[in-house]
């Protein structure tokens, strides 16, 4: 008898008889069968089976066998079913079959060597080598023969043989892990299983949110033209599957109107499994999340980004469903979203599939990084085209996006006429008021009752702040503060612009990703278009008054290098050529200079690496994971003791086997630095490591306030400008 997995007792931990063990057959017959089911959802069932039942063929071997009876010998059991497709199937199937089985623990591999780890080709080459004496029973190869591509470029052609390898990838993986965690942790499966609800079962529950919102009172205008685009979403909602766009200003209601596209388009579309809202910042997701919570429930809406950590000992469904976004609703960030489609890792793939026949919306689509636009667009233009997906691109200001970058396609805008809307929507006058010195600034904003002011870095905000910080109802925001400290704040600056109190508050970009805010008055330094256009929808936002204002100025310490500076110089360049920058046309011609001459929209020629495979099947997976980063720069949690409440949590980490399943309790008390901040913060020696890339803050309470200020947060000695939120 051959077998695939041993179990340990759950009362004694020992090792059960062989009798009780799961065997080869029923794995591989088990695997094949999800996979293929997986894999029905894009016409690929026929090669899901055949991967599912020749991925551990090499379990059947004398020395995997011995090794499950103790053996320390280590055995290779990827190579044999590698090599058995590639010799049952041939260079085509057979090679996409390759890479799905050898990669299904150590990752996607490349096809040529680097020279650090074994190529698919090498691996190849040496078939004569194995001998395989188990005989599993897949599909013939004309029963295995995916779908025709609907591509209409060699790019297209590329990205969707690549694209296919990686969902058959993902259906496996996911595939072999579910069997397994069924057999060894029933429990946990079972909890999975049951857990798991259709988006059918959310309908009703958007059903009520809708009616609400269509039955409210329309006293305002701006409630009548809310109203308006969320109907204009409903209506697209039954629209054929593809590529659209949502272009509505900053108050317009784009979150909930989006959100009802996506439901209707699910109502109309039966094989729509989920909704994927993607959003740029870690900063905003937890606020999104909570509206949707708060209509579909706690368990119905799955959060997944950086500090959502998936941890061995964690038994919440909402963890067991970001390994593989089992969930019907998802909110994530642009990385998880983009990482996860080039990544070469099982962890990060095994969720990929999950993005066949979904709704995924791009909220801030404007947000998308220049150095990878092009694999992006090309990336989701192949999920629709070929995995049954839509797409929604949601923004104020809609980036210009040519429709060669996506095989020809054009997206199709909800709103017929997004410059009418504009004019209807448009509540702030932008003021151009050029160079002014910090001396200069200060002296104006204390003028004012109430004013908001965005600056480009944490060092300019947090000089300005010190220059007028002795004035009364004057607050500093940036992400040096942690999320309970920047919530506390925005409670009392709320609070105090209700209640007409003086108000100042002097902030980095942070304010403008989604914080639902309203001053009269807005200064916001030079800055990209797009940048000024989420600066100027915290100005009259409610439409309380006739017309906000809202001045752009240039900072007397310049502008932050590189390609801030070129956004902001193209910001100047529409600021002198329109009288209004924040119309559609301005905006429009923003993003032409910002995607032309200059601007490099695939910095590491991942499409031309794509292409250049194609037509033998050779990629270079684990190379196009190194080079596809949204954040290029990484960035590491510092955990705040800030209150009582994380200081417990924190001690729970500290004395725990897994301290990695507390960071979505310690996500409201982390502030991200990158690397240059960490070490200066280590040489104070006021940090200790919590785990990989999470440190805490450990200060004693008398040198706290030196470390971590009630008014600005972090402390960090700086000598290099920051610009982040």
């Amino acid at each position: 008898m051959l077998y695939a997995h041993t179990k340990l007792s759950t009362d004694t931990g020992a090792l059960l008889p062989e009798g009780e063990w799961q065997t080869l057959d029923e794995h591989l017959n088990n695997t094949a069968l999800l996979t293929r089911i997986k894999a029905q959802a894009f016409g690929a069932d026929g090669l899901g089976h055949a991967a599912g039942m020749l991925h551990d063929l090499g379990k059947a071997s004398i020395a995997f066998q011995n090794r499950l009876k103790g053996s320390s010998n280590p055995v290779d059991h990827k190579s044999a079913g590698a090599i058995e497709s590639y010799h049952r199937y041939g260079r085509f199937l057979g090679k996409i079959l390759a890479y799905i089985i050898f990669g299904h623990h150590g990752g996607l591999p490349d096809d040529v060597s680097d020279g650090q780890s074994r190529g698919l080709s090498n691996v190849l080459e040496n078939k004569d080598n194995y001998t395989i004496e188990y005989n599993a029973v897949t599909y013939p190869i004309e029963s295995c023969m995916p779908r025709q591509p609907v591509a209409n470029s060699i790019q297209q052609k590329a990205m969707y043989f690549s694209m296919l390898i990686r969902m058959l990838y993902s259906c496996l993986v996911d595939a072999d892990f579910l069997d397994t965690e069924s057999f060894i942790q029933p429990e946990k499966y079972y909890q999975r299983i049951k857990s798991t609800k259709p988006i059918e079962e959310l309908i009703p529950q958007f059903n009520i949110k809708k009616n609400e919102l269509l039955s409210r009172s329309n006293k305002r205008p701006i409630d009548i033209l809310r109203k308006d685009v969320l109907e204009k979403c409903l209506n697209a909602g039954s629209s054929p599957k593809g590529i659209y766009s949502l272009t509505v200003p900053t108050g317009g209601g784009k979150t909930l109107s989006s959100l009802a596209f996506a439901f209707e388009h699910a109502k109309t579309h039966k094989d729509i499994k989920r909704i994927i809202y993607a959003i740029p910042f870690t900063s905003i997701i937890e606020q999104n999340a909570n509206v949707f919570k708060q209509i579909f429930g706690q368990e119905a809406v799955l959060e997944h980004h950086s500090n959502y950590d998936v941890s061995d000992d964690e038994s919440d469904v909402n963890r067991l469903a970001c390994e593989n976004w089992d969930a019907p609703l998802i909110v994530t960030t642009n990385v998880q979203l983009f990482e996860s489609l080039f990544s070469s890792k099982p962890s990060k793939s095994r969720k990929v599939h999950s993005m066949a026949n979904s709704v995924i919306i791009l909220d801030e689509a404007q947000m998308l990084p220049e150095s990878v636009l092009l694999p992006s667009l090309s990336a989701l233009q192949c999920l629709c085209a070929n995995f049954g997906a839509t797409v929604l691109f949601c923004s104020a200001t809609q980036p210009a996006i040519k429709p060669e970058w996506i095989d020809g396609i054009k997206p199709h805008e909800i709103i017929p006429d997004p410059g009418d809307l504009y004019i209807k929507l448009k509540r702030t006058n932008i003021n151009k008021i050029g160079n002014i010195s910090d001396s200069d600034l200060a002296a104006r904003l204390i003028s004012y009752d109430q004013v908001l002011c965005i600056v480009n870095t944490r060092k300019h905000a947090k000089k300005l702040f010190e220059l007028i910080s002795d004035n009364a109802g004057v607050y500093h925001l940036s992400a040096l503060m942690c999320p309970a400290h920047r919530s506390l704040t925005l409670a009392g600056i709320k609070e105090n612009l209700m209640k007409r109190k003086k108000c100042i508050v002097i902030s980095t970009q942070l304010i403008e990703a989604g914080v639902d805010i309203d001053f009269p008055v807005v200064f916001r330094s030079l800055a990209g278009i797009d940048s000024i256009a989420q600066a100027a929808g915290r100005c009259n936002r409610e439409g309380k008054q006739k017309a906000g204002q809202m001045y752009v100025f240039k900072p007397e310490e310049g502008l932050p290098r590189g390609w801030f500076s070129r956004m902001a110089q193209y910001g100047e360049e529409i600021l002198s050529e329109y009288d209004d920058p924040l119309s559609p046309d301005a905006i429009e011609q923003f993003f032409r200079l910002r995607y032309g001459l200059g601007a490099n929209l695939d910095e590491n020629g991942i499409m031309g690496n794509l292409i250049k495979g194609v037509d033998n099947i050779s990629f270079q997976f684990r190379e196009i994971d190194e080079q596809f980063k949204l954040i290029k720069s990484p960035t590491f949690s510092i955990i705040i003791p800030y209150n009582n409440e994380a200081s417990q949590i924190i001690d729970a980490a500290k004395n725990s086997l897994y301290p990695g399943s507390y960071l979505r309790k310690l996500q409201k008390y982390s502030v991200s630095v990158y690397e240059y901040d960490l070490m200066k913060l280590k040489e104070k020696g006021v940090l200790t490591e919590l785990c990989e890339n999470h440190y805490l803050l450990t200060v004693n309470e008398l040198d706290f306030q030196n470390v971590y200020s009630d008014k600005l947060g972090l402390v960090v000695d700086y000598e290099m400008e920051v610009l982040i939120c």
